[in-house]
């Protein structure tokens, strides 16, 4: 028996649980009352005092009861034979039966939780399960876990279990409980048809997502070249676009961004990991694994839709698996998708809008609002290249827009670390190993010495080429784009095979240039037809036409044979799906692609095609690829349409694209270049951040374009910065000090987050020197620059993320006068915080992921007056800041119920408090907070439409309360609570106020 199976059976909800465990108790009084039909555990074997007792007899009978219940949940497939169900009953009884022995109170066996507690009864009676069998045993294990649950709640509404404290306990367990309920509302029906096939689904989708192709690991031998997910995946930065906040101000990690939004649309250049995130938010969904950050997103079935794999028009739900050529498409149980997405269950992952022809993005858009206006439960995130689709193309319906960030120096050396250490993997010699971990130390120094190539390096895809050719050469690297591609091809066409001494098919003889010769042929004519991918007997019959031209390599006839090697040998090609085949990714299509165009002589049909932005990187490669001639014959040519349009966007377009190729034309006609410089001018200075990340695209050249602060407009000053901290390198930094005594402090604050692309050092030293600071917010991401806090001045307002509070660091900004702290630690792992006493000046702490720390006693020692929680763990008490007499006002977001602390906190006079209401009914927080002034709650309803007594609420604020609830049905007690309540209800279409003045409606479109 499969143990997913067993587990399946086990999933019994509350409401069938509790009649069958409520029997071991009496009926006593109402306790802490927190649910709506709590349990009583009064008849339970083995205590003593309120108990009475059962005999062994009534302890077996209610065992046997539970076990029968769970069989009987999963009817297609019985988890244990008829036999084995004796035996489990016992088993069972005897480890419930261990609760009389147990020496602790009721209150220390809540404190343990129900885990603990099934642990400690089976580790009482360890002979109980001996004789069972491995399901037998794991299904009276899962009954143990869930028996546990409703003796504890039980604990809690005992008549003596009336302390502050364990009334939070008695919250969680009911929050627990309800939980679970949820959870068996999500699953499907056990032993159906969809838990089957959901199974089998996510199984496939691991494996098939699992492990990724990285670029160099050891492409010769497909079986090694291959990543595991969890290691390759790299968690980047992306800022998000929201109307009215510059971009600097929603800088966010991928998880972060993602943990605050259902739809999103995510833009990133080609190799900028954007396919990579996709696929591990697909492995995750389906391990289950997925970090804290989006914890609302486990139990979702992803579906992954790369838009360049299907070739008929875009697919309804039915059709998701079979548009992709997923095997399973025929097995799904009928109408399984719909019932996915409409219960809120789907994630949806839509890949490479930009890989649809242009004629039919508008097709795909509207097939986009379909499924949103039908699924509006589902999870959706779609990706692009930046300039595939305009701003806001989907902000209508509440999509939000995020563009991914290039690596920075911290990402840069991440990667480099990763990716040495994965080859380190794949060998197993001693040597080899410390080879490697010489390539890796040179390469971080080469790369923080050489600009140029560090520019390169920021995207993930050419940090990995640069990773493989810096081993493969021995560490003596190519600098210029075009010659590391070439060198890339040299590796993986030749070199590979000659060192390793891997035989040629006979009758073949595929050289360098005559694979190369084959393989752009193939790229061009994908690019040409608007295509990611092809039939493998397109490519055949491509080959097989350009094979007489070419007979050293091989006669017509062999043109299968030739197809194949190169699909098993040239690492460049790969089959997504049976009978289809395209390039390891879009950059090396491109470039050979543009190598095919330049052969051609299809320079017309390289600048006229610049008005779609499929072809740009084309035209920028096929400059690199031209003689001094064509060169300059195309660029001529893209100026002249740029002058000749009447539309100022597509001139634009075209200007920067020659503006942008320049980078690859080594050697150009200087009248030319003149030319093309000068429309430059035309597109400086920019106004927006997507202007900056195109400028930045040119290189060094524009550097000198670039005006200085005084004859800009705070709006392009900003986009201005952005643009030279995007080039980066030392003539950069130059450019930037220019900036540093601008008044706005939006520019300003927009140099101090330039500090990632730059050498951390020396921008402290050439730019905080004279960058005035006391408006400014300062984030310290990496330990090189939080090793340089101590040679600043004066930080007011200091952001710390990831794990860089040591005692040495709150040492540093406690001289640094630092009156607003801001700590974002990992939740990648617990942290500990050091101690905060000697943060006297501070006046504001905010705490971002308090879900990662192991105390959050420490937050108050630090005396400030203003403290920010956020993502308050399950259960947390807030009593822990009875000791901070300097707090005046606390701000608290969780996605649970928040505790009420047991202790009263006097000093507390404003409270800002988000987090989840359940059926048990308001706080009453005048105990709590005697002296509060101004009260403000936003309050999630548990249930949708749960009806909300106000009445608690009606002495806890002197001043005034705003309540905020999300979700809530029928509001009672407005009467009770008058003027001095405002209650305002927010749902996906009504808004509800009320004032003194009575209720008034607004409908939202």
């Amino acid at each position: 028996m499969d143990p997913v199976s067993v587990g399946t059976t086990a999933r019994i909800a509350s409401s069938v649980a509790r009649p069958i465990i409520a029997r071991l108790f009496v009926k006593e009084g109402r306790g802490a009352g927190l649910v709506e039909e709590p349990v009583r555990v009064s008849r339970l074997v083995g205590l003593h005092g309120e108990k009475r007792r059962l005999s062994q007899l009534d302890l077996w009978k209610i065992a046997r009861e539970l076990v029968q219940t769970a069989v009987k949940a999963n009817p297609y497939e019985p988890p244990l034979s008829s036999a084995e169900l004796e035996p489990l009953s016992v088993a069972l009884a005897s480890t419930l039966g261990a609760l009389g022995e147990l020496d602790m109170d009721d209150v220390q066996a809540v404190r343990l939780g129900h885990r603990e507690l099934a642990r400690r009864l089976a580790a009482a009676h360890p002979g109980a399960t001996r004789d069972l069998s491995a399901d037998a045993t794991y299904l009276h294990d899962s009954l143990l876990d869930l028996s546990c649950l409703h003796i504890l709640h039980f604990f809690t509404q005992r008549s003596t279990f009336v302390a502050h404290a364990q009334v939070a306990q008695t919250r969680m367990l009911d929050e627990t409980l309800r939980l679970l309920d949820a959870v068996v509302e999500r699953i499907p029906r056990p032993g159906s048809a969809d838990e089957e096939f959901e199974r089998r689904y996510l199984a496939h989708l691991e494996h098939k997502y699992g492990k990724v192709n990285i670029f160099g690991l050891d492409l010769s031998s497909p079986d090694q070249a291959r990543w595991p997910l969890d290691t390759a995946y790299l968690s980047l930065e992306l800022t998000a676009q929201r109307r009215g906040i510059p971009a600097s101000a929603n800088r966010y990690r991928v998880e972060d961004a993602l943990s605050d939004c259902s739809r999103a649309m995510l833009r990133g250049a080609a190799g900028s990991g954007k396919t990579t995130l996709l696929q591990w938010l697909a492995v995750s969904a389906a391990q289950n694994s997925l970090p804290e950050e989006l914890a609302a997103l486990r139990g979702r079935v992803p579906f992954m839709l790369p838009l360049r794999a299907v070739e008929a028009a875009p697919p309804a739900p039915e059709r998701f698996l079979g548009a992709v050529g997923n095997a399973l498409h025929g097995l799904q149980p009928e109408r399984w998708a719909d019932r996915v997405l409409s219960s809120g269950r789907g994630m949806v992952l839509i890949d490479g809008v930009d890989e649809v022809s242009e004629s039919e993005r508008p097709v795909v858009r509207r097939w986009l609002l379909d499924l949103v206006d039908l699924y509006p439960r589902t999870f959706f995130l779609v990706t692009s290249r930046p300039s595939a689709v305009g701003a806001h193309w989907l902000t209508d319906v509440d999509f939000t827009e995020f563009n991914l960030l290039p690596m920075n120096r911290s990402d840069v050396d991440r990667f480099v670390h990763r990716w040495h250490d994965a080859v380190s993997t794949t060998t197993v010699e001693p040597e080899e190993k410390r080879a490697l971990e010489g390539f890796r130390d040179t390469l971080r120094g080469t790369l923080r010495q050489k600009q140029d190539l560090y520019r390169l390096a920021t995207n993930p895809l050419m940090c990995a080429l640069i990773c493989a050719l810096h081993r493969d050469r021995l560490t003596h690297l190519p600098e210029r784009r075009m010659e590391l591609y070439a060198a890339a091809l040299n590796m993986l066409l030749v070199r590979r095979d000659k060192e390793r001494a891997i035989s040629v098919p006979e009758g073949l003889a595929p050289t360098e240039e005559a694979q190369v010769q084959l393989l752009q042929r193939i790229a061009y004519w994908l690019i040409r037809n608007g295509r990611s991918e092809a039939a493998q007997a397109t490519a055949v019959r491509i080959i097989r036409e350009k094979l007489p031209s070419m007979p050293q390599m091989a006669q017509p006839e062999r043109a299968e044979d030739v197809f194949q090697y190169l699909l098993l040998r040239s690492g460049l090609l790969r089959e997504p799906s049976v009978g289809t085949v395209d390039f390891i990714h879009r950059t090396f299509q491109d470039y050979l692609g543009a190598k095919a165009a330049v052969e051609d002589e299809d320079l017309d049909l390289l600048a006229e095609s610049g008005r779609d932005d499929q072809w740009e990187d084309v035209i920028g490669l096929a400059v690199g690829h031209a003689r001094d001639r064509e060169r300059g014959q195309l660029l001529q040519k893209l100026v002249e349409l740029g002058d000749r349009t009447s539309n100022p966007k597509l001139r634009r377009r075209y200007h920067l694209l020659a503006a942008v190729a320049l980078e690859h034309a080594t050697t150009l006609d200087p009248a030319i270049r003149a030319a093309v410089t000068f429309r430059a001018t035309e597109l400086i200075p920019p106004e927006t951040a997507g202007d900056a990340e195109h400028l930045a695209m040119a290189g060094d050249i524009v550097l000198s374009l670039l005006p200085g602060p005084e004859q800009l407009s705070p709006r392009q000053a900003r986009a201005t910065v952005m643009t030279i901290a995007r080039i980066g390198g030392e003539a950069a930094l130059e450019q930037l000090a220019r900036f540093r005594q601008v008044p706005e402090r939006e520019v300003r604050q927009e140099i101090a987050d330039s500090w990632p692309y730059f050498d951390a050092r020396s921008f402290a030293q050439v730019i905080f020197s004279g960058l005035p600071m006391d408006d400014l917010t300062l984030s310290v991401a990496s330990p090189e620059q939080a090793a340089c806090l101590g040679t600043l001045r004066r930080i007011p307002q200091l952001s710390l993320k990831g794990q860089l509070l040591t005692d040495d660091v709150v040492a540093t900004v406690a001289s640094l006068n630092v009156h607003a702290l801001s700590i974002t630690p990992s939740s990648a792992v617990s942290v500990t915080l050091p101690s905060l006493a000697r943060l006297d000046d501070l006046r504001r702490l905010t705490v971002k992921s308090c879900d990662a720390l192991a105390d959050l006693s420490p937050l108050a020692e630090a005396g400030a007056e203003e403290l920010d929680l956020h993502r308050l763990p399950h259960g947390a008490d807030l009593g822990f800041l009875a000791g901070a007499a300097r707090l005046r006002t606390l701000r608290v977001s969780s996605a649970y119920t928040v505790g009420i602390p047991a202790t009263a906190l006097p000093q507390v006079t404003t409270l800002h408090m988000d987090a989840v209401l359940t059926p048990g009914g308001l706080p009453d927080l005048t105990g709590a907070f005697p002296s509060l002034t101004e009260l403000t709650l936003r309050l999630t309803c548990q249930r949708y439409q749960m009806p909300v007594d106000v009445t608690p609420l009606r002495h806890a604020c002197k001043l005034g309360t705003e309540l905020i609830l999300v979700g809530a049905g029928k509001i009672h007690g407005l009467d009770a609570v008058g003027d001095r309540v405002t209650v305002r209800r927010e749902g996906r279409r009504v808004e509800e106020h009320r004032s003194g003045h009575g209720i008034f409606r607004r409908f939202r479109s």
